[in-house]
């Protein structure tokens, strides 16, 4: 018996050191390299496709400050965030500030409110600081009680601004009864600036002609033509090389202005003169804004992959020759499904093809490249998807911005970019608050403790 005792007295030793052995080995190994998993809804704890892409791309340090009072929940928050940063590249560094412990580092840099996010590069004559307020960190939501945390998208918009050598001139087009950029196109704007661009707008006539300075031309549905000189001033821009994104809505009606078809007829592009109707793709039910599907393209590919859509309230169909002119390309970004068309007669109430109407699948996007002067066009067939309400839909702003990068020759930041997190709170009356509390901390517990007793007690009697 002693012998049988000892024997199986060692296995169960050694098992047990073995075990212990493996658990320690695997320690380790997950220490070296932790593995994790977002399991979170919004994908909380996951870096975007373009934060990833621009730290991977620093080439000189960023020096982050982060003055917050320690053991507060926004410390916790942002610092969760940086840590992430931290992660994937060492060039970031990070240091907390609390401004009541250290007042005179918090003076030095001029800061005077908590939660507060300071980004340096660069030294001496060439540093650059970009200062990130609270403000712009939480924020409210698009539902009442509701609250944001914007850091990610604050904050790699700031390390773009201090590490980028130098900042793209972008001009908005106005004169002509465009979209007014004031009322219409503030998130378009910002979200441009986001992106390392200087946005103004631009008034041909008043400017004298277009800067020689613009990296960026934005014309956004026009409703009224250009005069003579401004078409000249158009026409030499793209003739030495120039970039734009081209828009041209259905929601004004028929389309009656005509230089932006004149502009593009020197490739054979041209906006027509219908109002897409999508049965097969669209948004909520609504075949009068089209989902439509990408086609392979720099811009598109990783939105392609990803799963993520545009959404093209009240668009028109581009039409464009199957074989383009010598040093001419023009790729297709976005087509409907099959069943779409193109309804020519804007007056009439039958919803259904009509004799006229233009057949599908129809293109609602375009990239036009000169490979010998350098110029190129966005022409997209929506100009509400511009707009600060219909910009945030889907994949909007990611396929815009995509498309500005593309212009630019800015390929590293064609991405997919962050989100912010929108937190709900909850706010309970009273009885609906003692409730909960009888429920969660006396009736839950309490059952729990009469099942244990009951259970303790009949195997006590057995």
């Amino acid at each position: 018996m002693n012998g049988t005792k000892l024997k199986y007295g060692t296995n169960a030793f050694v098992m047990t050191a073995l075990l212990l052995a493996i658990l320690i080995l695997a320690n380790v190994i997950v220490a070296q390299k932790p593995i994790k998993w977002d399991l979170t809804k919004n994908k909380q704890y996951t870096l975007s496709d373009q934060t990833k892409q621009v730290l991977k791309s620093l080439k000189t340090d960023v020096t982050v400050y982060a003055f917050f009072k320690e053991g507060t929940t926004s410390r916790d928050m942002v610092k969760s965030l940086l840590d992430q940063y931290r992660n994937v590249s060492k060039r970031i560094i990070v240091h907390f500030v609390d401004p009541d412990k250290e007042p005179a580092t918090a003076q030095r840099y001029g800061i005077t409110d908590y939660d507060t996010v300071l980004f340096i590069a660069g030294s001496g004559a060439n540093e650059k600081r970009q200062i990130v307020n609270s403000y712009d960190i939480f924020g409210m939501g698009s539902q009442p009680n509701t609250a944001t945390f914007n850091g990610e998208e604050q904050f790699t918009q700031a390390i773009i601004d201090v590490t980028q050598p130098k900042k793209l001139n972008a001009y908005i087009l106005q004169g002509h009864d465009e979209l007014n950029s004031i009322d219409y196109l503030v998130t378009f704007k910002n979200a441009l600036r986001g992106e390392g661009y200087n946005v103004e707008d631009l008034n041909i006539g008043q400017a004298g002609g277009i800067p020689k300075n613009t990296d960026l031309l934005v014309i956004v549905n026009p409703r009224r033509d250009f005069t003579d000189k401004e078409m000249a001033a158009l026409k030499e821009y793209f003739d030495k090389g120039g970039k734009a994104i081209i828009a041209m809505g259905a929601e004004y009606g028929p389309l009656t202005q005509k230089s932006v078809n004149e502009l593009l007829s020197t490739w054979g592009v041209k906006f027509d003169n219908d109002v897409v109707v999508d049965q097969g793709r669209n948004y909520f039910m609504d075949p009068l804004s089209p989902v439509p599907q990408y086609k392979f393209h720099t811009i598109t590919n990783k939105l392609d992959l990803s799963n993520l859509y545009v959404v093209m309230p009240m668009s028109r169909s581009i039409s464009y020759p199957d074989k383009p002119t010598e040093n001419i390309t023009i790729e297709q970004l976005l087509s409907t499904s099959d069943k779409a068309w193109g309804k020519t007669d804007f007056n009439s109430k039958d919803a259904n093809f009509q004799k006229g109407d233009i057949k599908g699948p129809l293109s609602l996007g375009l990239a036009i490249s000169d490979s010998k002067t350098g110029m190129k066009i966005v022409a997209i067939g929506s100009s509400m998807m511009f707009t600060d309400k219909i910009i945030t839909l889907e994949a909007n702003r990611d396929f815009l911005m995509n498309s500005a990068n593309w212009l630019a020759d800015k390929t590293t930041q064609i991405s997919i970019r962050p989100k912010s997190l929108e937190f709900n709170q909850i706010f309970l009356t009273g009885k609906q608050a003692a409730i909960l509390f009888y429920t969660t901390v006396v009736t839950i517990p309490l059952v729990m403790w009469i099942i244990g007793g009951y259970m303790w007690y009949r195997r006590k009697t057995l």
